[in-house]
């Protein structure tokens, strides 16, 4: 080793073949530049299954949450259905099983009612007013404001004053809508 060259001087052997190569010679063996940056590497492109995978698993998801909502899964309401009446005749060693559905509808209230009540009485009234679609929101036996717009929208649908008092006239008019639904 050349005593004059320093040992740390890592360029000095790439300076020595640049100045020794001819100007061709550049083409054929070319200088690694470590000041310029290079171009990234060319990004992977993704296979059609890629994508395909998470769209269908997203149509999965969709088809499922509409089987559920289908099936009344996401529902919140709190009817129960009427069970059926199931009776059973014995005549003689014969037996014979009959099954009946009977639809009974809801009773309305058999007192007046106004916004401050209480109580069953209140009760059957809001579950009454429910079943016709006029909600009241939660039962829970207290007459408050949306009890009284409940009513005054029954009262409106049925002509009659929408003071949101259930009086005879309006006990009436409720009872005769429950019959016929």
């Amino acid at each position: 080793m050349d005593r004059g060259q320093d040992r740390d001087d890592w360029f000095s052997g790439i300076e020595a073949e640049e100045r020794e190569a001819p100007g061709g010679a550049e083409a054929d063996h070319p200088v690694e530049d470590w000041l310029r940056p290079s171009e990234p590497p060319p990004r992977p492109r993704l296979a059609a299954i890629d994508r395909r995978v998470p769209i269908l698993a997203a149509l999965a998801i969709v088809l499922v949450l509409a089987v559920l909502a289908a099936a009344g899964v996401f529902s919140s309401g709190s009817r129960t259905p009427i069970p059926p009446v199931t009776s059973t005749p014995t005549v003689g060693t014969q037996t014979t099983q009959t099954t009946t559905t009977q639809t009974q509808a809801l009773p309305a209230p058999n007192i007046s009612l106004a916004p401050g009540d209480q109580g069953p009485q209140v009760e059957v009234l809001q579950r009454a007013l429910g079943s016709l679609g006029f909600s009241t929101g939660k039962v829970d036996g207290n007459y408050g404001p949306k009890t009284k717009a409940a009513v005054k929208r029954f009262q409106r649908s049925v002509r009659l004053t929408a003071d949101g008092i259930v009086g005879p006239k309006t006990r009436a008019a409720l009872a005769a809508a429950l019959r016929r639904s």
